[in-house]
């Protein structure tokens, strides 16, 4: 677990996590997408793995996740259904601003939010977030 730290009046936590979950699935969907390439291309995926997750690739989403993915063990910590939420509130909060708030466009987090509406639609709303590559697997005929 993190340390707490005061983010702010009202409703800074809970952004502050929304803004964490479109980091952490937009890093899921990376290393999906990195995953399944490096397998397409003929690539040892747990060698790869090792290689770039010294450089500007390595994350904790690699440290925590990708064994995980590479054995296609999807037990929870979170579940996806919990993802689409999270990157919902995000999208929603963007979309409806009042004509004097700051607003931001968020392709990613809107790509994140479908690809695992995708995990939902498909009846794995209770996999973990790394089950994300399930998704880009079916979409590469895997």
């Amino acid at each position: 677990m993190g340390r707490v730290t005061y983010m702010g009046g009202p409703g800074c936590g809970q952004s502050s996590k929304i803004g964490n979950q479109i980091v952490v699935g937009a890093n899921l969907l990376g290393l999906s997408e990195g995953l399944v390439f490096a397998e397409l291309a003929g690539l040892d995926a747990r060698q790869w793995m090792q290689t770039i997750r010294g450089g500007a690739a390595g994350s904790k989403v690699i440290e925590l996740f990708g064994e995980r993915m590479i054995m296609k063990d999807f037990r929870p910590g979170g579940f996806a259904e919990y993802m689409v939420k999270d990157m919902g509130m995000g999208i929603d909060v963007v979309e409806g601003g009042e004509e004097d708030e700051a607003t931001a466009v968020l392709p990613g987090a809107a790509l994140g939010k479908q690809l695992f509406s995708a995990m939902v639609a498909n009846g794995d709303g209770h996999l973990g977030t790394q089950g994300l590559i399930s998704v880009i697997d079916r979409i590469n005929g895997r």
